[in-house]
């Protein structure tokens, strides 16, 4: 196998970097525009070693920023059906209809 070109290797620890700046902001389509970018370059070559860790440590980092969005978005969907149910509920106690799905909507 040859050695990597040192231009595909600086590339990849900018996409690296690119993405977890991304995940950082919560720009998940850029992060995954640049795993994807990533990886057909790591198609073509066989990273050193040294950077190879590297880019392990940034990918857990932005492992980390997914796993912690994940969990954000769960509590607040369970937040957001726990109001709902709330509301229902009320609008049942004051004589009224109760909400119907479509009439929810969730604002970013």
């Amino acid at each position: 196998m040859s050695a990597p070109r040192p231009h595909h290797t600086s590339e990849i620890e900018r996409l690296t970097k690119v993405a977890v700046d991304a995940a950082q902001s919560g720009q998940w389509d850029v992060v995954i525009q640049c795993y994807r970018d990533r990886g057909n370059l790591l198609e073509t070559m066989h990273p050193i070693l040294e950077q190879g860790d590297e880019l392990l440590q940034l990918d857990r980092q932005v492992f980390n920023h997914v796993q912690t969005t994940q969990a954000v978005l769960t509590s607040l969907l369970g937040e957001a059906a726990a109001t709902k149910r709330r509301l229902q509920g009320l609008r049942q106690r004051l004589g009224g209809a109760a909400l119907a799905p479509e009439a929810m909507s969730v604002e970013a």
